[in-house]
């Protein structure tokens, strides 16, 4: 099975892979990338483009001729999943703003519908802190930033306490609450958080 790191092929990482299934040479080839400072962000198998979950399809197989492999630094990684969390805020408070005013002016079947969308950001705003928070962990980013290490898992966990608040003033039909909620505090902790996404953005160029 030959091996492809970034368009240069690496024998060192076929011999490790030499008799084994694709998966375990794929696991192999990613524990000795990552000693050396690179995470895998892309498998192409035989040309074929891979994720996760085609690993079933896949791992176990022997007859493969190729494994591409593309890799990226862990911090280059942590900046574009910053990058891609702070341009996700601007039209999340959009939503927000005009969500929680459709509320209070009682147009509550654009509202509602406008809730949904604004569930969802938060939702996908959750799994992307969650990347982040796993990309930060040993990179050092906090060392003279004034944010405590902290800072990512706690804002993570404030969006599930957000959603069940969010969720609690619908079931109760208490739409004012339900729009302070949305324009005081959600837009408070996304003011915070950019302002912690730019901090960091900063450390680490």
């Amino acid at each position: 099975m030959n091996i492809v790191v970034n368009g240069d092929r690496r024998p060192e990482l076929e011999a490790a892979a030499a008799g084994v299934d694709a998966g375990t040479a794929l696991e192999r080839a990613g524990a000795e990338l990552s000693r050396a400072g690179e995470l895998v962000v892309r498998v192409v198998v035989d040309g074929e483009d891979l994720t996760g979950q085609d690993r079933g399809t896949w791992g176990a197989r022997r007859d493969v001729a190729e494994l591409r492999l593309e890799t990226q630094p862990p911090r280059a990684l942590l900046a574009g999943s910053l990058r891609v969390s702070r341009e996700w805020l601007p039209p999340l408070r959009t939503e927000l703003g005009g969500c929680a005013e459709r509320f209070r002016m009682g147009e509550d079947a654009q509202a509602i519908a406008s809730l949904i969308r604004v569930v969802e950001g938060l939702r996908l705003l959750f799994v992307g802190v969650g990347q982040i928070q796993r990309l930060a962990a040993g990179q050092g980013l906090f060392a003279g930033t004034g944010l405590s290490e902290h800072v990512v898992s706690d804002f993570q966990g404030e969006i599930p306490r957000l959603l069940d608040e969010i969720i609690q003033a619908q079931e109760g039909r208490d739409w004012i609450l339900l729009a302070d909620l949305l324009e005081y505090d959600v837009m408070d902790r996304l003011a915070q958080w950019e302002e912690t996404v730019d901090t960091l953005l900063g450390a680490l160029s």
